[in-house]
């Protein structure tokens, strides 16, 4: 029995696709000086095959883990800048999602 409930609980496990999205703001505030930042996280399991989120006044079309092969979601980090310039990064998922050097180029 033991057993039996191990393994259903690694298949479940394995089957799973949950996706991340990180998103950082940062901001410059000149007197009194202040560097004021703030995050958010989003978590799901996608239904489609990629991601819209819209940060900054842009749009950023990211693969989810519905379109990527693997049983690793895709988790990404926006980074919005002072000046509105979006940065980002791939920290972990399969190699069909969104690679890093793509992420920030992603978002119109």
């Amino acid at each position: 029995m033991i057993g039996t409930v191990l393994t259903v609980a690694a298949f479940v496990a394995g089957a799973a696709h949950a996706d991340t999205v990180v998103i950082s703001s940062h901001a410059s505030i000149g007197a009194p000086v202040q560097n004021p930042s703030s995050s958010m996280t989003w978590a799901q399991n996608p239904t489609t095959d990629n991601l819209a989120v819209q940060v900054a006044g842009k749009t950023c079309t990211l693969v989810s883990s519905a379109k990527a092969i693997g049983a690793t979601g895709c988790n990404y980090a926006l980074n919005v800048g002072p000046d509105g310039t979006i940065t980002g990064a791939l920290t972990a998922g399969n190699p069909g999602c969104t690679p890093t050097a793509q992420v920030a180029s992603s978002c119109k």
